[in-house]
């Protein structure tokens, strides 16, 4: 009798892509919404990508996150960069990269509507 796997110790492809996306998106959004004149400003870009995604070109909203990076001067992290041989994990990344981005928006809009923005 073989000893059970242990299936725990490391995450799958789509829950390590899962956890990058959370850790890296709010900080990102958070440096450009320090430069951005409005969340207005903030939702355009937020389409933007959105669209390229679902026009099914992830490799150009990707390109639009790295170069998001650099407009704010903010490394972009190795987890982030080696996806970039990876067309599958690159789809994965952005699909979660605008869920927590959606998530961000509303908690921003709640903010604001509430009177707690800058």
């Amino acid at each position: 009798m073989s000893a059970p796997s242990d299936h725990t110790t490391m995450p799958s492809a789509a829950n390590l892509i899962n956890m990058i996306s959370g850790i890296y998106t709010s900080p990102l959004w958070e440096e450009v919404r320090y430069y951005a004149s409005s969340l207005g400003t903030l939702r355009k870009i937020q389409k933007a990508i959105a669209a390229l995604q679902e026009c099914g070109k992830s490799t150009e909203a990707f390109g639009l996150v790295i170069a998001l990076h650099d407009l704010v001067d903010l490394d972009v992290p190795e987890a982030i960069t080696g996806l970039e041989p990876f067309p599958d994990g690159i789809k994965m990344f952005m699909d979660e990269f605008i869920a927590d981005t959606n998530d961000l928006m509303c908690d921003l809009a709640t903010m604001e509507f509430a009177g707690e923005e800058d």
